[in-house]
């Protein structure tokens, strides 16, 4: 699928000087944690991307696309979701590239479960509804040439409950290493293969496809979170996702005998 996917384009810059006579680098550049989306309203995600000027001297412009993906990592664009063009730029500056696009036009969020039973519903909006994704940036032109891809995804877990599991799909086509990379005390990740069971140290292409398993122990406080990235590298190229797990409240389920010899199943 290729098909455009703006619904409108805003660019909208700050810092912004242009270029005078000054001597010419290229070093207009924009880094995965400058790449960023959130919802607008219920159907739609406006995305973000932060250019900036970072050598001593100043860029030509560039111009570019910004394209969709499913969540995970080596995966093929699913749809262009604008174009952009960056002019030039003094030292220090920056210029800031803004998309909104309806959330039934990008690539449907990945399964989300308690065990194998999906059970989203039940988290009641936490953590709160967002896009789960991947963009691919790509620009060129005097001011320079460069890419870069941003995986990004977020869960709701029960302290002292099941793993919520979030499921990761590749597009590697042969064997893949992967390291996870945690520092939340009181939280565990672990990588599982589509059967729940561990993953090993190479994971099996093509197209391994599994669930990063995430448990919170119940003294980890309600609304705190635990984002934490797991680094693939497919034929020496590296990719990381990154995961942003959320501490929520959880209905807590109780199986009672009914009046009639019914079983009643009661959600608080």
């Amino acid at each position: 699928m290729n098909s455009r996917l703006t619904l409108f384009r805003v660019i909208v810059f700050a810092g912004l000087a242009l270029v005078g006579s000054a001597s010419i680098a290229t070093a207009v550049d924009v880094s995965p944690p400058e790449v960023s989306w959130q919802m607008v309203g219920t159907d739609a995600v406006r995305f973000q991307l932060h250019f900036h000027n970072t050598d001593p001297q100043a860029t030509l412009g560039v111009s570019g696309s910004m394209y969709s993906q499913q969540f995970g990592a080596f995966l093929p664009n699913f749809g262009q979701i604008g174009i952009f063009v960056v002019p030039p730029m003094e030292p220090e500056s920056f210029f800031d590239v803004f998309f909104e696009v309806p959330l039934s036009s990008l690539p449907p969020s990945p399964g989300v479960g308690s065990g194998p039973a999906l059970r989203a519903a039940l988290l009641d909006q936490c953590p709160p509804l967002t896009w789960i994704g991947n963009v691919h940036v790509i620009w060129s032109g005097p001011g320079g040439v460069g890419q870069v891809g941003k995986h990004n995804g977020n869960i709701g877990v029960c302290p002292g409950g099941a793993p919520s599991y979030l499921h990761v799909l590749t597009g590697c086509p042969g064997d893949l290493t992967w390291a996870l990379v945690v520092n939340c005390p009181g939280w565990n990740v672990t990588l599982l293969n589509e059967d729940y069971t561990p993953a090993p140290a190479i994971l099996t292409g093509p197209n391994w496809t599994g669930w990063a398993s995430i448990t919170a122990n119940a003294g980890v406080q309600l609304g705190s979170q635990c984002c934490f990235s797991l680094n693939l590298v497919c034929a020496g190229v590296p990719a990381t996702i990154d995961v942003c797990a959320v501490a929520c409240e959880c209905p807590t389920v109780k199986v009672e005998q009914g009046t009639w010899g019914r079983i009643k199943t009661l959600y608080r």
